[in-house]
């Protein structure tokens, strides 16, 4: 096992990474003590939802070798319409209020997804990860947001640590499920 690489998602082969990457950590995939130690993933995208979301830019992905060993997915208000689970989070994230703004009147990405194979957890490639997408897309995006299960205690920990914060916490309306809305402003 060597460092990865962190770059952006250019071929099919990178993309396919990334679904191998979301299978094996999908929550119905995991043992509930695996999802308690480990975190998971909950939305399940397919290749042709990965190649347009959204349109021009690349997801960030860190590479061991030709294998893929995380991913953070960006997406844009351009892509909300395609969502096939939970009607898409963009209508939520525009009724909210940030710095006395509503949402809708910033420009900002969402976190679409992000992952870390378990090899490789705990080593501080999350972080790096999110360093590069900072940097790739700052200039496009005044903040980047996302909604993390509550019950996903590694994966909220370590998006505080890299920069987000909690602005919000909803009850899921078809699960029950408590989550957290954070952004992360890229203004400061």
């Amino acid at each position: 096992m060597s460092e990865p690489i962190i770059t952006k998602a250019k071929t099919e082969a990178d993309l396919q990474g990334i679904l191998n990457l979301q299978s094996a950590n999908l929550r119905k995939n995991l043992t509930e003590e695996e999802r308690n130690t480990q975190g998971f993933v909950t939305l399940e995208y397919d290749m042709e939802f990965l190649k347009i979301m959204p349109a021009g830019n690349h997801h960030i992905i860190a590479k061991d070798g030709e294998k893929v060993v995380g991913y953070v997915l960006l997406m844009d208000q351009s892509t909300n319409h395609l969502m096939k689970e939970g009607g898409g989070i963009f209508p939520i994230f525009d009724a909210l209020e940030y710095k006395g703004r509503k949402f809708k009147d910033w420009n900002y990405c969402s976190v679409g997804q992000v992952c870390v194979d378990r090899n490789y957890a705990g080593k501080g490639l999350l972080g790096k990860m999110y360093c590069y997408y900072k940097e790739s897309y700052k200039g496009l995006y005044e903040l980047a947001m996302t909604d993390v299960s509550y019950l996903n205690h590694r994966s909220l920990k370590a998006h505080m640590k890299a920069g987000f914060e909690v602005i919000m916490r909803f009850d899921e309306p078809d699960q029950g499920e408590p989550w957290d809305i954070i952004v992360w402003d890229w203004t400061v």
